[in-house]
């Protein structure tokens, strides 16, 4: 076929998605390969991860590509990478586009998406890419809609961070995927470490042709969403203390943050903390994401930390 191939990543928050990302740019290399990341947030964090890498990445944020209010910017993008990306001074077709979706993006609109655009005269989806985490897939199925749409339109679905739990529960939450999607692949795997010919080989996705629903709300009321910034150094102990690993209702916290111990990488998870020295950055700020229903006092603390 004559389109461009798009390889779509889906995945909750803290799944591994970025990871999987720079596993595919760092064993890409020669391939003339374009990334756009989704950031539910305002606030890019992963374009510019994927960028460190040496991929060429290109940011859609403030909401989800499925959703009314960011269709437009998307599509647009797309519409620009299909006329080429500049390499040694020369315009070049891309060779493909892998999407990494927000994490609470729901991606059984893309057949739609892609009609309705015209993008599909452009571009053609290869496949989908699901990651889920076997520890809290089932308590999100609950809770979530979009998880399960995420798992219907998934070719290939990687259980990661496998290390992390038993057996009998890495079986039960596949038992479970599988009832929802039976004909999807499925993985295990730790730290997104898999062949990545299995992601970036081009076809067809069989399960997004099958899948044909509208478009999501812009504001999706399962999520709140806020990006806090810091107007100066933020005492780490104190940091530390508003994402406690057990934070109830908490689902994201991410961004840079110039703390009394220089700045940082926070990345807060269903997982837990974790932070890791940075480059210092134009904006100190934090994006956090949670259910509107906890009366948690996290995001308070967090606001009167920034003042």
């Amino acid at each position: 076929m004559n389109t461009t191939p798009i390889y779509l990543v889906v995945g909750f928050l803290g799944s591994g998605k970025t990871t999987l990302l720079k596993r595919l740019v760092n064993s890409s290399h020669g391939r003339d390969f374009v990334y756009v990341i989704n950031e539910f947030s305002a606030v890019d964090v992963d374009a510019g991860q994927i960028e460190r890498e040496g991929g060429a990445a290109i940011a859609v944020a403030g909401g989800s590509i499925f959703c009314r209010c960011l269709i437009s910017e998307f599509v647009s993008v797309m519409r620009r990478l299909s006329e080429g990306i500049p390499v040694n001074g020369n315009l070049v077709k891309p060779e493909g586009v892998v999407v990494e979706a927000s994490g609470m993006a729901d991606p059984r609109s893309m057949k739609k998406l892609l009609a309705e655009s015209h993008l599909n005269n452009l571009f053609h989806v290869a496949g989908v890419t699901a990651i889920v985490d076997p520890g809290v897939l089932m308590k999100l199925l609950l809770v979530l809609p979009n998880i399960k749409g995420q798992i219907q339109t998934a070719d290939l679905i990687l259980f990661n961070k496998i290390d992390l739990h038993t057996p009998e529960t890495v079986d039960k939450v596949t038992r479970k995927v599988r009832a929802i999607n039976p004909h999807a692949q499925v993985m295990h795997c730790t730290q997104c470490n898999v062949d990545t010919n299995l992601i970036l080989k081009d076809g067809e996705s069989e399960s997004v042709k099958l899948e044909d629903a509208d478009y999501s709300k812009c504001r999706d009321p399962h999520y709140a969403n806020e990006t806090i910034r810091f107007s100066s150094e933020v005492e780490l102990k104190a940091l530390l203390a508003c994402l406690p690993d057990n934070a109830e209702g908490l689902y994201r916290a991410k961004g840079y943050v110039k703390t009394t111990d220089g700045w940082l990488y926070v990345d807060w998870s269903e997982g837990g903390l974790t932070y890791k020295p940075s480059q210092p950055q134009s904006d100190s700020a934090l994006t956090v994401i949670w259910s509107p229903e906890t009366d948690s006092p996290l995001i308070g603390n967090l606001r009167y930390l920034a003042h």
